[in-house]
């Protein structure tokens, strides 16, 4: 019989972000109860990234406004209804292996930058992320009704969210459950529901693992690939399975994984360390664990109990986590006002290390530090510059020659079809003009200062403010003219690609 868990501990030897927790100590007793600090652009863009994907500076003044209880709800509970995104990518480039997988990425993306609803969206990645299912073995299709699973129960109960996706046709497929019958059964999914998705490893025996591939027998698909339960091809007998025995199911294994106190513990450290810092206090996950045990496994309370407490809200907390290449896009588009995802962004987020409905393995990513090397970086400093200074081309007027120009005597030239014009859309519409009319005027003092608020909310120390001021009025050789109406849009440019690429900018 297997060991009771309720004193086992969770092994993070293995975990890439263990030794990244921020210094300074913990005030347990007070760090989950709720933040009455101050609440200003700092604290509301803070809220912003990590609940989202980033602000524009309009979205950090309306919920600094609103206060940090008002924000939070607005961004668990929107009032507003987001917009009416396709519920599904185009049906013939959906099944076309050619586009399927672009189409599929694009889809997502796109509902990442546009929606209303960024939390849904964010706590969408983190399952994608943590459900860790990719396209490379589960065709695109499947993979689109997987996100809008994930999206549907992002902020719901876990344990509806852990059966529903053992049960989703991606998972199915990507674990070889479908092929799980009695008289053959198959481990794979036993095994990483609870190494990957819901206690940890070292939590379970491997005899728990051949009891759950038993309970999980004959959850496979019709021929319409859809979830059926298939009684003939289920194990019906009695199985042991962490510690308690009965004709177990594939349910009854989900129901007793998240009564164990390690689940509460392991699903409450994979928040933190996605929503405040990597390797929390034991006595933090300790202390959320009850939280979200006593709320009957309720995300949405979970999450809420977060992003209203003094510990996300702590200095420590601030800044302390890399931003993920989906996070560090999404968040430049949104910044820039990008209105529609370009086509290459998925490339730039692979070169980042973030392909999107691709993770590496079934662990998912490692994320955290491992976000950021030389080679992302300069991905990430390539990418800045794309979207920074992509400004679509005026149309031209056609070249005027000999066959050309107008004659008296000659007939008319047949009429040309014109070049489709370029969505403007696809090109940022924060402009020069648009920075110069916030700050009052051309004004390298009060350029710098709505760049530098706006980016990175004044998050920079004096010698790098007084560095980027130099720059916009620097003359030299190559730049002989000091800022003003001649240069101010290519200056301004290059100012917001050097902020956009600080450190501080790469950090939630």
């Amino acid at each position: 019989m297997s060991a009771p868990l309720t004193n086992m501990k969770l092994d993070t030897s293995t975990d890439p972000q263990v030794g990244f927790r921020p210094p300074g100590k913990l005030e347990v007793a007070s760090a989950l109860e709720r933040y009455r600090g101050a609440f200003g652009r700092r604290q509301a863009a803070h809220l912003a990234r990590r609940a989202g994907f980033g602000p524009a500076s309009a979205e950090v003044d309306r919920l600094a406004a609103l206060g940090v209880d008002r924000a939070v709800d607005s961004l668990l509970h929107p009032s507003e209804p987001d917009l009416d995104f396709p519920a599904y990518p185009d049906a013939e480039k959906i099944y076309d292996p050619k586009t399927r997988n672009g189409v599929a990425k694009m889809w997502w993306l796109d509902r990442m930058l546009r929606t209303k609803w960024p939390m849904v969206e964010k706590m969408t990645l983190f399952w994608h992320g943590h459900f860790a299912t990719s396209i490379q073995k589960v065709p695109a299709n499947f993979m689109v009704g997987q996100i809008d699973l994930l999206r549907s129960q992002a902020l719901g109960n876990f344990r509806t969210l852990l059966s529903s996706v053992s049960k989703d046709p991606a998972m199915l497929i990507w674990l070889d459950n479908r092929y799980n019958v009695a008289a053959h059964p198959n481990e794979n999914y036993a095994r990483e529901i609870m190494e990957l998705f819901a206690l940890g490893l070292g939590n379970y025996t491997e005899d728990d693992v051949k009891a759950a591939a038993r309970a999980f027998t004959g959850w496979t698909l019709d021929k319409s690939n859809a979830f059926i339960y298939r009684e003939q091809l289920h194990d019906p007998g009695m199985k042991t399975f962490l510690g308690r025995t009965g004709p177990w199911n594939g349910d009854d294994v989900v129901g007793i994984i998240v009564e164990q106190p390690i689940h509460q513990r392991f699903i409450c450290r994979e928040l933190l360390e996605f929503f405040v810092y990597s390797d929390p206090e034991p006595e933090l996950i300790d202390a959320l664990a009850q939280i979200y045990a006593l709320s009957g496994y309720d995300i949405a309370k979970t999450v809420g109990t977060i992003i209203r407490s003094n510990v996300f809200y702590s200095t420590r907390a601030y800044r302390a986590l890399p931003k993920s290449p989906v996070e560090f896009a999404i968040g430049l588009m949104r910044f820039m006002d990008v209105r529609q995802v370009p086509p290459d962004i998925p490339f730039w987020l692979a070169r980042m290390g973030q392909d999107v409905l691709a993770p590496p393995s079934v662990k998912g990513w490692d994320g955290g530090p491992t976000w950021i090397s030389t080679a992302t970086l300069l991905a990430r400093f390539n990418l800045v510059n794309r979207i920074v200074r992509a400004v679509p081309p005026k149309p031209q007027a056609p070249a005027m020659t000999a066959m050309t120009k107008p004659s008296v005597t000659a007939s008319p030239a047949p009429a040309t079809t014109p070049a489709p014009p370029l969505n403007p859309n696809l090109f940022a519409a924060l402009t020069p003009d648009q920075i110069v009319a916030q700050a009052g005027g051309i004004d390298a003092n009060n350029v710098l200062e709505t760049i530098v608020g706006g980016t990175v909310q004044d998050d920079v120390t004096s010698d790098v403010r007084q560095a980027l001021l130099d720059y916009l009025n620097a003359t030299s050789a190559t730049l002989p003219t000091p800022f003003g109406p001649e240069n101010y849009q290519e200056r301004i440019r290059g100012v917001l690609t050097l902020v956009l690429n600080l450190p501080s900018n790469q950090l939630d």
